[in-house]
């Protein structure tokens, strides 16, 4: 049996289901490359996996000849495969249970809590206002212009845009809130963006949770919690959306004004 367990975006979201499904198999397998749960340390994992294998895969251990490994492995015991947030909400480890499927092996799902509820939950944005999510990169090898593409035409929908940040776990690099406004200005060649509302969110789901609405290009200026961080570029409010903002997200008084006297509503 393969049990792929949603982590929720801290410890505390980790579900009954979740945890009677721990207890049950014989190894559990953390997924530590493709997001960072904060409060996740090896003594919480030992707490509940108690003297079962555990192992804390890298990018090398679960992709490419790991799936291989892996499904083998499940074809002769109990494993699960702890994933932060919710197991496929990102493709990752679509391969995996697509491969253990084909061999046989009785594949299991228990969801947790993802950054997709939680964003229109904790800004009081609407769920159903937002278009495409997208991720940006470090703009290394090449300038990921189709990250803004996306904003431009999420905004001409007048839908709200989810922007993941970069996160390299295995090289101890996760891209902030400041760099990320740096790079998406310098992407910004319709200069539709330095003037949009943007939402820094940081830390989601934890005590030390922050969520700061502004100016896109002023969010960069104020302080955050260490990564996790994301984005939420926000089309036009909806009068109920702009009270949240205001009040849940800290969106300064003279924005809110003029969005209100403006009528700048959908």
């Amino acid at each position: 049996m393969l049990v792929f367990i949603g982590l929720g975006l801290t410890p505390k979201h980790l579900t009954l289901e979740a945890l009677e499904y721990i207890n049950r198999v014989d190894k559990v397998v953390v997924d530590t490359y493709t997001s960072i749960v904060p409060g996740l340390d090896h003594e919480f994992l030992r707490d509940i996996v108690g003297d079962k294998e555990l192992v804390l895969a890298k990018r090398s251990d679960l992709e490419g000849r790991g799936i291989k490994r892996i499904v083998e492995e499940a074809l002769k015991k109990n494993i699960a495969i702890l994933v932060p947030g919710d197991p496929f909400i990102a493709t990752t480890h679509d391969a995996i249970r697509v491969e253990a499927i084909r061999r046989g092996v009785n594949v299991v799902v228990v969801n947790g809590l993802s950054i997709y509820s939680l964003v229109p939950s904790r800004t009081g944005l609407q769920a159903y206002r937002f278009g495409k999510t997208v991720t940006l990169v470090y703009p290394e090898v090449f300038k990921p212009y189709s990250v803004v593409e996306a904003v431009y035409d999420n905004l001409s929908r007048n839908l709200h845009t989810l922007i993941l940040l970069d996160i390299r776990a295995e090289e101890n690099k996760f891209m902030s809130i400041p760099e990320a406004i740096d790079i998406l200005l310098d992407l910004d060649n319709r200069s539709l963006l330095r003037e949009a509302i943007g939402i820094g969110i940081a830390r989601l789901g934890t005590s030390d949770e922050t969520i700061i609405a502004d100016k896109l290009e002023k969010l960069k200026h104020y302080e955050y919690p260490p990564p996790p961080h994301s984005i939420v570029v926000v089309a036009k409010p909806h009068p109920i959306e702009l009270e949240n903002l205001k009040l849940l997200c800290r969106l300064p008084e003279n924005l809110y004004r003029k969005y209100v006297s403006s009528k700048h509503y959908p």
